[in-house]
């Protein structure tokens, strides 16, 4: 069916709507029909018809618009990138204090199990031939189960400690430093610092951690590695290793300290839950000022969400309001993503 329609001003200017439907009849000789002629061609008509473009000529198509912009934003995205990756480099390429290199290997001796009289047993073990003292060690993590090699350390150091110790004492001294503790109450950055005498740097943390956590042998690794020979020693040997296979071993690395992370965060929660109910809900500290972590926390979550930082008030808001967004957004595994 067809509608006709169009809009015609009348004699006292009113705007008057014709349809088909109001027109007069006009009657002929054969019969009668519907006038569509207009009675006064003074009378002017105005049809509406829909326009054919809805993009004025001239003006730029609002997809490609778009299209151009995502495009620029991704490439601006791309240039932040590598900024950020130069900007790292050259962090890592300034040299740390060297307290640096003792506090990082001792946090992870410490980890380990070390205790402050394993200095020197240490220095010993490190001296030794790879080949032997090595598959040592990889007997005696076998032997207790355990789940990263420098735990292996301990057991050994405290079964030859003696004889060790002597050797340790000796090989300080050839290596130009003192068998003497120099660090008085700070026994693991001493033990750190003989790790940093056979060759541990701080910028190779990661790797380091990759090569004590990597589950397929690190002895094929060293085995591997150019410059060994049958004499090095355990520590030049495990220096060498590490910087040779750094981009094998730091994702290794970074996935043993995220778990570390992790159960650590475990099992602050379940401590946490362990308390009363009460005091948990309604305890005095709820209306304490926030803790620097608990500020540090939102600051990750908001990040995570792409959102400015707020202010949730008082410690009890601030843990609820943690506890809400689900918690550190880096043990966050839903999808199968983690946000390390």
């Amino acid at each position: 069916m067809i509608c006709l329609t169009s809009i015609m001003p009348t004699a006292g200017g009113d705007v008057e709507s014709i349809f088909p439907g109001n027109l007069r009849d006009s009657h002929g000789k054969f019969r009668s029909i519907r006038n569509l002629m207009m009675g006064s061609l003074r009378k002017e008509t105005i049809m509406n018809r829909p326009p054919t473009s809805l993009i004025p000529p001239g003006f730029p198509d609002p997809i490609a618009r778009l299209e151009a912009m995502i495009a620029a934003a991704r490439a601006d995205a791309r240039a932040a990138d590598n900024e950020v990756a130069m900007a790292e480099a050259e962090l890592e390429a300034i040299e740390p204090h060297p307290h640096a290199h003792g506090y990082t290997a001792g946090e992870d001796c410490r980890y380990a199990g070390f205790r402050p009289e394993h200095r020197l047993a240490l220095a010993g073990l490190l001296a030794r031939p790879w080949r032997y003292a090595l598959a040592k060690l990889a007997t005696t993590q076998l032997d207790h189960g355990l789940d990263y090699l420098l735990k292996a350390f301990p057991p050994g150091l405290d079964a030859d400690g003696d004889a060790l110790a002597e050797e340790g004492a000796a090989a300080l001294i050839q290596r130009g430093s003192s068998a003497e503790d120099r660090f008085g109450q700070k026994p693991f950055l001493a033990i750190g610092m003989i790790w940093h005498i056979f060759g541990f740097h701080h910028r190779d943390r990661i790797a380091w951690v990759g090569a004590f956590a990597y589950r397929g042998g690190l002895h094929e690794l060293v085995f591997a590695t150019a410059g060994i020979t049958r004499d090095t020693t355990l520590g030049d040997a495990l220096t060498a290793t590490v910087r040779a296979q750094s981009a094998f071993l730091s994702p290794i690395g970074k996935r043993e300290l995220h778990d570390r992370a992790e159960r650590r965060d475990l099992k602050r929660q379940a401590s946490w839950e362990s308390l009363d109910e009460t005091y948990r809900e309604h305890g005095p500290w709820r209306g304490w000022a926030p803790t620097m972590k608990q500020r540090r926390l939102m600051q990750r979550i908001e990040a995570a969400r792409g959102l400015p930082m707020i202010d949730a008030g008082r410690r009890g808001s601030t843990a609820d309001w943690i506890t809400n967004a689900g918690g550190n957004p880096r043990f966050d595994t839903k999808n199968g993503k983690d946000a390390r």
